[in-house]
């Protein structure tokens, strides 16, 4: 499966983001710098990307839960 860029709602601090399912990994670009996200299941990017707010949802689901590089 190739990376899929997800349908976001206008977020202040979530600009961008792409799933691959294959390695699991999100990649997210928000307002302080790009970041990947490890471990990140189908279900949980769906999640993600029908969030009320992204940004809530990246600090209460992802961080702490999952291993997170900025990458720039």
């Amino acid at each position: 499966m190739a990376v899929r860029t997800l349908a976001l709602r206008q977020s202040k601090n979530v600009k961008d983001a792409q799933y691959d399912a294959d390695a699991q990994t999100l990649t997210v670009k928000l307002n302080g710098g790009t970041y990947t996200v490890d471990g990140v299941t189908e279900e949980k990017a769906i999640a993600f990307e029908q969030a009320d707010s992204h940004g809530s949802f990246f600090h209460s689901e992802f961080k702490g839960q999952h291993v997170i590089t900025k990458v720039n």
